[in-house]
């Protein structure tokens, strides 16, 4: 079996094993999953993913900060709302709206980027994302 490239799942102490990342992926699939967090460093403080999901959308944000130590967040555009600026029903953190252009109504989607999280530490291949912008 292939290493996984995150080190860090939803909470400190949390065992980081392919049977864990394939049950995050299954619940974001069956609607069950609310958040979670995959990690490149055992404390979940580098570069990170972070998901939150509501009824049918999932909002995925890749945190990453330069050499300067400055944040950037990157979000999937989805194909769909490519010009759309409405809020989708979901949110970063519960708190930061997300448009519908940057948040998935794709669950399998929003799972395979997940699995390609984990295991290789990059952005799914398979939609382009974009560096989010700050009002």
């Amino acid at each position: 079996m292939e290493e996984l490239a995150i080190r860090f799942l939803n909470e400190e102490g949390n065992p980081v094993t392919q049977e864990a990342v394939n049950q995050l992926a299954d619940e974001i699939r069956n609607h069950y999953c609310g958040e979670a967090w995959l990690a490149l460093d055992e404390y979940g403080e580098e570069d990170f993913l972070a998901v939150y999901m509501e009824d049918d959308w999932v909002s995925l944000s890749f945190n990453t900060w330069d050499e300067d130590g400055e944040a950037h967040m990157y979000q999937p555009v989805n194909p769909k709302y490519e010009t759309s600026r409405e809020d989708a029903p979901v949110s970063i953190g519960g708190q930061t709206p997300v448009c519908k252009r940057n948040a998935l109504d794709d669950l399998d989607i929003a799972a395979e980027c997940v699995l390609y999280f984990a295991k290789t530490g990059k952005l799914y291949p398979e939609l382009q994302w974009e560096e989010a912008e700050y009002d």
